[in-house]
């Protein structure tokens, strides 16, 4: 059953023609020594390295467990649940946890500021364009 209603782009178009115009690479090198940039990247790492070291100390304590604890990890909870279904089930858990908190954390922290660089970096390639042109 088709509709009568038009199909429509879901993406708006870019500003100021940033992607008709390609960015100079002399853009980007300047923009990795852009102080914002650089704190930015530390505002990720900040969340990434203890992050991944937790989790996959939590991931190397199952997987030990699972191979020297079988006594531990055979033990019966209740029916016929035991203490490896719950470490299992808990890494899935613990997973979208993460990915929670790290979205919670990126809105709070990076998109702004993020979006902010790539818009002045492409603003910046636009008016560099229209430099040349006027030339």
């Amino acid at each position: 059953m088709a509709t009568d209603r038009p199909t429509q782009d879901p993406t708006p178009p870019p500003e100021h023609g940033g992607a008709d115009e390609p960015i100079k690479d002399s853009a980007y090198v300047t923009m990795h020594a852009d102080p914002r940039f650089i704190d930015l990247k530390h505002r990720l790492y900040r969340f990434i390295f203890p992050m991944s070291i937790a989790f996959m100390a939590w991931y190397l304590l199952y997987v030990l467990m699972t191979a020297f604890g079988r006594d531990v990890m055979g033990i019966d909870l209740f029916g016929g649940v035991n203490v490896a279904l719950i470490f299992g089930i808990l890494q899935f858990v613990s997973t979208f946890g993460i990915a929670i908190l790290y979205t919670m954390y990126a809105n709070r922290n990076f998109d702004s500021r993020a979006a902010e660089l790539r818009a002045e970096l492409q603003n910046g390639a636009n008016a560099d364009n229209d430099q040349e042109a006027g030339r």
